[in-house]
């Protein structure tokens, strides 16, 4: 199985924008725990960028973001108009 995080945006003109990003194997699990965490705790997740330079110095981008994770809904959804339904009766 492979594992990718995959980021969409529009440009000003509209063009779709997309970064995709491999996760290696063995963040796999990490990944899986961090999502399960947000999604459980309905809180926050906070996006920035780290900056690292060639002597290993850390530092913030001025970037940064808060967002929520939500699930998809995986189950069909049932028709409420009777007549668009596919069952015979």
């Amino acid at each position: 199985m492979k594992f990718r995080v995959v980021m969409k945006t529009k440009t000003r003109k509209g063009h779709d924008l997309v970064l995709k990003l491999k996760v290696p194997p063995s963040k796999h699990q990490g990944l899986v725990n961090f999502l399960n965490a947000a999604l459980d705790s309905d809180n926050d997740v906070t996006f920035t960028i780290e900056k690292i330079s060639s002597v290993q110095e850390h530092s913030e981008s001025s970037i940064f973001g808060k967002f929520k994770f939500k699930k998809k809904s995986t189950k069909k959804e049932k028709s409420s108009n009777p007549s668009l339904s596919t069952t015979k009766k």
